[in-house]
């Protein structure tokens, strides 16, 4: 026999076969399985059955963890912003003069972040597999 693990309908972890007597207490939510169930991880379990996640489903499982990679790419740039604006503070006092490279670096950062920005926008956008643009040097 086999058992799947089930949290939030969600298979979690599937059970070999060769393991299953080792275990005499199994978690809550463990189904069992016949020995030639091609069960796996990621599967839903509802109303008795299993069945494989649609693309729709699969993109909106992964969305959240994409979210969180975005907003860690735009905290980690943070500090170009604050430079920029102190950059641009002290051209404006004259303490120093913006060059063709300052603005042309701060283009190059604005076209990453609105990359980013509109990456959900695409018309290809997948959440499973995002292309990431490449940050300025």
């Amino acid at each position: 026999m086999r058992y799947a693990e089930i949290k939030d309908e969600v298979v979690t972890f599937v059970l070999p076969a060769i393991l299953s007597g080792d275990y005499k207490v199994l978690p809550l939510g463990t189904v069992k399985l016949p020995l030639d169930s091609t069960v796996t991880v990621g599967m839903l379990y509802a109303a008795g059955s299993f069945r494989d996640r649609t693309a729709t489903e699969l993109k909106a499982y992964a969305r959240p963890k994409f979210d969180a990679q975005r907003t860690a790419l735009f905290l980690a740039t943070q500090w170009v912003r604050e430079r920029a604006g102190d950059l641009r503070e002290m051209d404006r006092l004259g303490a120093r003069t913006l060059t063709a490279a300052d603005i042309t670096l701060w283009k190059a950062w604005l076209t990453y972040w609105t990359t980013l920005r509109d990456m959900p926008s695409q018309p290809d956008f997948d959440p499973r597999t995002p292309v990431w643009p490449t940050q300025p040097e």
